[in-house]
């Protein structure tokens, strides 16, 4: 297994990829899913709900998760060897919308909890 722990560009694909993914699968998060900046292992990832058809008020009161750096870090918590390499080099992942509204973050111990082999 590569132990070197992987790259902003890598973690940012990573996120994008995901989101492209759950969004042709109807996900309405994805659906929002507006960029992904990541720098010195800390991703933003920013959620336009004008982009999911939505109004904004809306799509904050349907969407199910309570902490939306949860869905975010999907790609990061899988087991395999890339997310693995991911979560080596991920200090923190957070949401907010376009506007700057939080929609929750997670710390590495968090990334690490949602993969049921890490815990």
């Amino acid at each position: 297994m590569n132990e070197t722990p992987a790259s902003d560009q890598e973690i940012e694909d990573a996120i994008r990829e995901y989101h492209a993914t759950r969004a042709e699968e109807g996900a309405l998060a994805a659906r929002a899913f507006s960029s992904v900046t990541v720098e010195e292992g800390i991703a933003k990832v920013v959620y336009d709900a004008s982009l999911s058809e939505t109004e904004t008020r809306d799509w904050l009161s349907e969407h199910s998760i309570d902490n939306l750096a949860e869905f975010a870090s999907a790609p990061l918590a899988q087991s395999t060897p890339e997310s693995t390499r991911m979560r080596m080099s991920t200090v923190r992942v957070e949401t907010e919308l376009a506007d700057g509204t939080p929609l929750g973050a997670l710390e590495n111990a968090g990334i690490r909890a949602l993969n049921s082999l890490e815990r």
